[in-house]
């Protein structure tokens, strides 16, 4: 296995450990409240802007990296190329028993 996927598996495991806890903790283990909540309400999807809010509440990285995480996030989840996350995606890679 190569260094550069144990990093990303370590940040796909860090991502999924910190969304949690905030899911958990903020909202009660309401995944799709959490989603509403970070998403655009018209397009029910969650942008880069978005996902930058989200992932510092969730504490991932720092103000330096958090745009690198947020641009390097939608290539493991958007399955359609819109740079956005759905529902569904949200929902497949970070709900616990997806």
């Amino acid at each position: 296995m190569s260094s550069a996927t144990v990093r990303s598996s370590l940040e796909e495991a860090e991502l999924i450990e910190k969304v949690t806890r905030l899911v958990d903790s903020r909202f009660k283990s309401d995944w799709r409240r959490a989603f509403d909540h970070y998403s655009s309400g018209s397009t029910a999807v969650v942008d880069r802007d978005q996902l930058i809010k989200l992932l510092d509440d969730a504490g991932i990285g720092n103000w330096v990296t958090r745009g690198a995480w947020a641009d390097g996030v939608p290539n493991k989840m958007v399955t359609n190329g819109d740079k956005c996350v759905s529902w569904t995606e949200f929902q497949s890679v970070l709900q616990p028993g997806r």
